[in-house]
C-alpha cells in the first residue's frame, strides 16, 4: 500500500491498480463516502453540535446584516455614530448605539452588541466599496485624475482625489462614472508634493499611472504651472496624460475678469449694499416684502451664478425695490439709515439710464460663445442702450448719460494739441471703457483660459463627426491623432469608418479603446468640491479630532453610498460569522 510515497516509477501503473483494489483503500473510501453521507444528513456524532453552529450562524448572520445596515444609514447622511458615552439606556450614549437599542426594542436579535462594533465595521465596509471601485476601474483600463485641497476645521490640509472611468454594468450599459477614492492629509502643497500624493494614493489602490489619460484641476499655479505644476510633473511621467483647466472655475476667472471694471466694481457694489441695508433688520425686510414678491440675494466670491441671482432680483423688481427705499427714508429713525436709502434711490436712478442686458442665450461650445460676443460686440450696446432708455422713462428720469468730469492733465512745452485729451461724450465714454472693455475682456480670457479645453477638443473631435466626413478627411484627422499616442495603430481607420466601409473580419477593441479614452476625460472638477461638502458636513467642530482614516472611511461610504448598497458584505459575514460561531455553548 502507498503511506509514504513511491520512486518505482516504471511499475507505478501497476502499483496503483493494486493499491485502488486493496482492502485498505476499500475501506477507507467507504468511511469517507459514509461520513460525507453522514455529515449530509445530519447523522455525525457531532450533529447536535452542528446544528448548533448552524443556528449560531444563522443568528450572527442576521446581527451582523442589521449592524451593517446601521452603519451604512448613519454614514450615508453624515451623521455621527459615537456619542458623549456608551451607556446603554442612556440618550447621549450616540447615534450608533441609539438606532440599536431602538431596533432592539422590537428585535431581541440585536441586544448582545457591544458599542465599539462600528469601528472594524466601518473599515471592513470602506475597504469592500474601495475594492469594488478599484474593480471597475481595473476593468476599464484608462481613466483620468482630479485633485484639489481645502484645510478642514482642525487647521489641515486635506486633498481629495477623484476618478473618472467608464464603467459598463451587468446589463451592458455604458456610463461615465466618477469615483471618490478618499481624503489624503498633505503638509507639502507644492506642485512635487501634490504630485507625490497624488501617486501615492493611484499606487495604494494598484492603479497604474500609464493608463491615465486625463487630469484636471483648478487655476493655482502649484497645479497648472508649466514647468513646476502637478500637471506638468504627471505629463513627465506619463505624456498621454492632457492637462484640462477645470471649465467652472476658468468661468469664475473669467467673469472676475470682466467684473474688474470701475463701473463694474460700482454696480455690483450697488447690488451688494441694497441686498445689506435689508438684511441686517428685519424691520426693514418686511418693508421691502411689501414691495416685492422675490427677496434680494447677497453676492458671493465663489459661486459666479449669485452675481447673476443678485442681479435679477433687482433688475426684475425695480419699482418695488425704488418704493421700499422711498418708505424707508420716510419710517426710518437713524440718519444713517436714511441717508443710505437716498443714496441707494440716486444710484439705482443713475444706472436705469445706462443698464446693460444681455440676452439669454444658451452657448453649446466655446466657438458659439465668442461668435454670439462678437455680435454682441458690434449690435448689442444699442439694443441695451434702447432697453435702458425705456427703463429709465419707466421712472421719471433722464435717458441721457452724464456729463463726467476729468481731471486736467498737466501739460508740457513739447506737449501737441491731442495730448491729454479726453473723450467728452459720455455715451461713446461709455461704450469705449465700459461696455467694450468688458467684452473685449471676456473674449480674451475665452482664448487664454479654454485653450487646452480646445486643444483636447480637437483631438477626439472627428469621432463625432464620423458619419459627415469623407475618408479622406477622416484619415488625415486619425493620423494627426495616431501621432500624438501610442495606444493605437493607424490600422484604427479600418476600425471606425462608416459600417458600409467595414470590412467583416475587423475587430472594435482599438475603437473601444479609443472611446474609453475620450470619454474618461472630464471637462469640470466639481467634483472636488462636492467631496468637500462632505467633508464639512462630516468632520465638524465637534468631530475635529477625528482621524484621518476615520475621515476617508466614513467620505467614501457617504459619497459613494449607490456602490456600498450595491455590493453583497458576504465575505465580512462569514468571516464574523465563523468567528463567533466558535464560542457556541454546548
Amino acid at each position: 500500500r502507498l503511506v509514504v510515497g513511491y520512486s518505482n516509477w516504471q511499475c507505478l501503473s501497476k502499483t496503483l491498480t493494486h493499491h485502488e483494489t486493496s482492502d485498505y483503500y476499500i475501506n477507507a473510501y467507504m468511511m469517507w463516502k459514509e461520513l460525507a453521507s453522514c455529515l449530509r444528513i445530519g447523522k455525525t456524532i457531532d450533529s447536535k453540535l452542528q446544528r448548533a453552529m448552524a443556528t449560531e450562524k444563522a443568528h450572527w448572520r442576521s446581527v451582523l446584516t442589521r449592524v451593517i445596515d446601521c452603519v451604512l444609514f448613519l454614514a450615508e447622511r453624515n451623521l455621527s455614530l459615537r456619542g458623549k458615552n456608551a451607556q446603554l439606556g442612556n440618550p447621549k450614549n450616540g447615534n450608533f448605539l441609539g438606532i440599536l437599542q431602538l431596533i432592539a426594542c422590537y428585535d431581541v436579535t440585536t441586544g448582545c452588541l457591544t458599542w465599539c462594533i462600528h469601528i472594524e465595521f466601518l473599515d471592513s465596509i470602506s475597504d469592500c466599496v474601495l475594492g469594488e471601485i478599484c474593480t471597475q476601474i481595473k476593468a476599464s483600463k484608462y481613466f483620468a485624475v482630479a485633485l484639489d485641497c481645502t484645510p478642514d476645521i482642525s487647521k489641515q490640509e486635506q486633498a481629495s482625489v477623484i476618478i473618472w472611468y467608464v464603467h459598463t454594468d451587468e446589463n451592458k450599459k455604458v456610463t461615465i462614472t466618477e469615483s471618490f477614492v478618499g481624503f489624503t492629509a498633505v503638509k507639502d502643497t507644492t506642485g512635487a508634493g501634490l504630485t507625490d500624493t497624488l501617486t501615492g494614493v493611484l499606487h495604494s489602490l494598484g492603479l497604474e499611472l500609464a493608463n491615465c489619460r486625463g487630469q484636471i484641476y483648478y487655476n493655482g499655479s502649484n497645479l497648472r504651472g508649466i514647468h513646476k505644476g502637478v500637471q506638468a510633473l504627471i505629463q513627465q511621467r506619463c505624456p498621454e496624460a492632457p492637462f484640462i483647466p477645470c471649465c467652472s472655475h476658468s468661468l469664475y476667472l473669467l467673469c472676475d475678469a470682466a467684473s474688474s471694471n470701475r463701473e463694474c466694481l460700482t454696480f455690483f457694489g450697488t447690488l451688494q449694499r441694497l441686498y445689506t441695508i435689508f438684511a441686517s433688520s428685519m424691520k426693514r425686510l418686511d418693508i421691502l416684502t411689501e414691495f416685492v414678491d422675490i427677496t434680494l440675494k447677497p453676492l458671493s466670491d465663489i459661486r459666479w451664478e449669485a452675481k447673476l441671482d443678485s442681479f435679477k432680483a433687482v433688475c426684475f423688481q425695480l419699482g418695488g425695490i425704488l418704493d421700499a427705499l422711498e418708505k424707508l427714508e420716510e419710517v426710518a429713525g437713524d440718519r444713517k439709515i436714511v441717508s443710505e436709502a437716498e443714496s441707494l434711490s440716486d444710484e439705482i436712478i443713475n444706472f436705469a439710464s445706462k443698464a446693460l442686458q444681455a440676452a439669454d442665450v444658451s452657448m453649446d461650445t466655446i466657438d458659439s460663445l465668442k461668435e454670439f460676443l462678437l455680435n454682441y460686440r458690434e449690435e448689442g450696446f444699442q439694443k441695451s442702450l434702447d432697453i435702458a432708455h425705456k427703463i429709465a422713462i419707466e421712472f421719471d428720469t433722464s435717458p441721457d448719460f452724464k456729463e463726467r468730469r476729468f481731471r486736467k492733465q498737466k501739460r508740457f512745452q513739447d506737449d501737441n494739441s491731442s495730448t491729454g485729451h479726453h473723450e467728452k461724450e459720455p455715451e461713446r465714454h461709455f461704450r469705449c471703457m465700459v461696455f467694450n472693455a468688458i467684452v473685449d475682456t471676456v473674449l480674451q480670457e475665452l482664448s487664454d483660459r479654454f485653450s487646452n479645453l480646445q486643444m483636447v477638443s480637437e483631438k477626439f473631435k472627428f469621432i463625432t463627426k464620423i458619419d459627415h466626413v469623407t475618408k479622406a478627411e477622416l484619415e488625415e484627422s486619425v493620423t494627426r491623432y495616431v501621432l500624438t499616442t501610442c495606444d493605437v495603430s493607424r490600422d484604427i481607420i479600418q476600425e471606425i469608418c462608416p459600417a458600409s466601409h467595414l470590412p467583416k473580419d475587423y475587430k472594435a477593441l482599438e475603437k473601444l479603446n479609443f472611446l474609453i479614452q475620450e470619454n474618461s476625460i472630464p471637462a469640470s472638477d466639481g467634483c472636488t468640491e462636492r467631496s468637500f461638502s462632505k467633508l464639512k458636513l462630516i468632520k465638524i467642530y465637534l468631530r475635529s479630532s477625528m482621524s484621518n482614516d476615520r475621515l476617508t472611511q466614513l467620505a467614501v461610504i457617504s459619497i459613494e453610498n449607490s456602490v456600498a448598497r450595491s455590493i453583497s458584505f458576504d465575505d465580512i459575514f462569514d468571516k464574523w460569522v465563523s468567528a463567533k460561531a466558535r464560542h457556541v455553548t454546548i
